[in-house]
């Protein structure tokens, strides 16, 4: 009886948090665009759907966007990196200097899993991680940086009763 009641709670924990991150969508910005703006189109990593972009105004954290007639909120902006292994990561908090230490969610293939960086190969020696360069997360081998793209969070508002 004891096991059951744990799965039980195992899955309503499960439940409940994939629930809270499904309120959340992460939109990926077409390669080489750093700012949004007026007729953009954000792709939705989860679904895969693109979505387009109708506000007129600069955008930041905190900002509303509307995005084909639905209003979000920005909850994090930043860049998203797509590393030669499949792995997508953003980087969370302050940088680390040399990014030994730096902690990253994970987008893909495992989403909110949370990585920390041993290890940084700035290949073409411009001081930022950029396409070309290596990132060496936890216990893995040092892995290419294919592709950077700015990244959405956002989640929807309420729709207003009127």
């Amino acid at each position: 009886m004891q096991g059951i009641r744990v799965i039980f709670a195992a899955g309503l924990l499960f439940l409940f948090s994939t629930a809270g991150r499904a309120e959340e969508l992460i939109l990926e910005a077409e390669p080489g665009t750093s700012t949004l703006a007026y007729c953009d189109y954000l792709h939705s990593i989860r679904t895969c759907v693109s979505t387009h972009v109708e506000t007129a105004v600069a955008l930041n954290v905190g900002s509303t966007l509307e995005l084909d007639g639905q209003s979000y909120v920005i909850t994090w902006m930043g860049p998203g990196y797509y590393l030669e292994d499949g792995a997508i990561v953003e980087p969370l908090g302050r940088p680390a200097a040399k990014l030994k230490g730096q902690r990253w969610t994970e987008v893909k293939p495992k989403e909110g899993r949370i990585r920390v960086s041993r290890g940084w190969r700035d290949m073409d020696r411009n001081r930022v991680l950029s396409s070309s360069d290596t990132l060496t997360l936890d216990g893995s081998p040092a892995v290419k940086v294919k592709d950077v793209r700015l990244h959405v969070r956002v989640k929807s508002l309420p729709v207003k009763q009127e």
